[in-house]
């Protein structure tokens, strides 16, 4: 609390300050020197000037300790002015009624302390270049090799041109493509596909029926769909673009007539 001061102000005593205080640093410290001035009531008085001194002396450094382990000692001119503020003005301390007293203090550091601080701030700010220069160098490989499916594709096929017999796609697929957010990707989707086809078209093997059945299966459902124009699917009893109408089995022998089947329901 903020008084307009003890009185009569010939009462008040003075005491050299030699104090060290704490930094937010561990282990380093700011030197406190100055001089505080204080005046005890009857009640402190009573134990004698000693006491009054202690008592004054205790809340200072109370004061002081509490400003001082808030700041790095990089910080000592923010430190020193806090500390200026808190005590340059005649005050009673909280815990200590009947007490009034001020201090002008100046606070430095040693130069081991000094010295200290350096290393601990050269030793930070190297490591905070690291992890800034790893950070920028994973953003710059994210965006040069998943930036897109086929950059990671080529990223991927380059790791391995020494050793192309291990290159394992399945576990590229697996692995690799889900990092690029590729759930969109055309080529992924198009080998999905074309893995399903690939399956039907073997279970179809070499019965007229069953293509013939495919065929007309898909169709019914494209017509139902209404998406007619999807896809050019051959009409029932005639050829592919792919087939001849005079084509050959494998086997030598002559074709045989496809025989039309009805539209599935």
């Amino acid at each position: 609390m903020t008084t307009d001061g003890p009185r009569p102000w010939w009462n008040c005593r003075h005491s050299r300050i030699r104090a060290q205080w704490p930094t937010r640093l561990p282990g380093i410290r700011f030197c406190a020197r100055g001089t505080l001035t204080y005046q005890a009531h009857a009640n402190i008085k009573a134990g004698g000037t000693a006491t009054a001194r202690a008592a004054a002396r205790l809340a200072l450094d109370e004061l002081g300790r509490g400003i001082t382990q808030n700041h790095m000692p990089e910080q000592l001119t923010t430190a020193q002015e806090s500390l200026t503020l808190a005590a340059a003005h005649w005050h009673t301390p909280k815990d200590a009624p009947g007490l009034w007293l001020k201090a002008h203090i100046t606070l430095l550091l040693t130069e081991q302390d000094e010295n200290r601080a350096q290393r601990y701030q050269d030793a930070i700010r190297e490591v905070t270049l690291q992890l800034a220069q790893e950070h920028e160098r994973r953003e710059r490989f994210r965006q040069a090799v998943f930036n897109s499916p086929d950059a990671t594709r080529i990223w991927w096929l380059d790791r391995h041109l020494d050793a192309l017999e291990s290159l394992d796609w399945d576990l590229f697929k697996e692995k690799i493509l889900p990092l690029v957010g590729a759930a969109d990707d055309i080529q992924s989707n198009a080998e999905r596909i074309a893995h399903t086809l690939l399956y039907v078209w073997e279970k179809l093997g070499n019965d007229p029926g069953q293509h013939a059945r495919f065929t007309t299966t898909v169709r019914t459902v494209l017509d139902q769909m209404g998406w007619n124009d999807a896809l050019a699917w051959p009409a029932l009893g005639e050829p592919s673009a792919a087939d001849s109408t005079e084509s050959v089995r494998d086997d030598g022998a002559e074709p045989h007539p496809v025989a039309e089947v009805g539209t599935a329901r």
